[in-house]
């Protein structure tokens, strides 16, 4: 759940701030990198936000691993949000800033038997 701090709306002037702060840190990355690759994919997935094709796949076998590691994971200071998740190989995003959250605590869990 989103803290009550991230429900003011941006004005025009904030977004385009946050634009210029964009195409600065998009400048700085370096050319042909991973990271400048993934900063481009999340830019271009925000112009489809809350408007995304329910077109994905629904694979016919789907094998859960027997045991994952998951994390009590806070976001920076200014957003405030906390969250369970799966801790994988990548960073997780927070679901109401969209930056990287920081697994303060993790441990693992078992498939349970049926």
């Amino acid at each position: 759940m989103c803290p009550e701090s991230s429900n003011k709306n941006p004005t025009s002037e904030e977004l385009e701030a946050a634009i210029e702060e964009v195409r600065r840190r998009f400048a700085e990355l370096p050319e042909g990198t991973c990271k400048k690759r993934i900063f481009y994919n999340r830019l271009k997935n925000l112009g489809r936000f809350d408007a995304e094709p329910v077109d994905y796949q629904n694979p016919e076998e789907v094998v859960l691993p027997r045991e994952i590691e998951v994390g009590f994971a806070v976001c920076h200071p200014e957003c405030g949000n906390q969250a369970l998740l799966v801790v994988e190989g990548g960073p997780q995003a927070c679901d109401c800033c969209g930056a990287t959250m920081y697994p303060i605590e993790v441990a693992p869990y078992r498939l349970k038997k049926k």
